[in-house]
């Protein structure tokens, strides 16, 4: 795959999340961008793979919706050949629910053309399944009093 020696659309993709500007993070990502991640989209769907980028606005829309984001720092950021890999401490607080989900994010970054044109997200998946199915036991348990 292609890469540019650039890397400074995913710093600036990972300032502008940290900084709550879901706009100023997309102006980062190609218009194809392909967003991959290791988690069941019909379990978690806030976590769903994304093509394009209206369907990645989609996504990280519905995390915002979901999700108040109480920490997201990038702990290392390491320029590969081809990639550029970064880990990201993010702590998450369920809006309906108060629950808390901390998580350590594994990513890969892909630029061509001065914009980011592949992504792959890694976490504990089945962390982040558990954490779903125990949010939605308590949404539902809450409708029901």
């Amino acid at each position: 795959m292609p890469f540019d020696d650039d890397r400074t659309p995913v710093l600036r993709a990972l300032e502008h999340w940290a900084a709550g500007d879901l706009e100023r993070t997309l102006e980062e990502f190609s218009e194809d961008i392909l967003f991959l991640i290791n988690v069941d989209s019909h379990a978690v769907p806030f976590l769903a793979s994304s093509l394009g980028k209206e369907d990645l606005r989609q996504r990280l829309q519905l995390i915002k919706a979901t999700f108040h984001e109480d920490l997201f720092e990038p702990e290392s950021i390491i320029h590969e050949a081809d990639y550029t890999r970064v880990l990201v401490n993010v702590e998450l607080r369920h809006r309906m629910t108060g629950e808390r989900l901390s998580l350590r994010i594994r990513l890969r970054y892909w630029v061509d053309g001065g914009l980011i044109v592949r992504t792959e997200e890694h976490l504990d998946a089945q962390y982040v399944e558990a954490f779903q199915r125990f949010v939605l036991h308590m949404e539902n348990a809450a409708r029901s009093v």
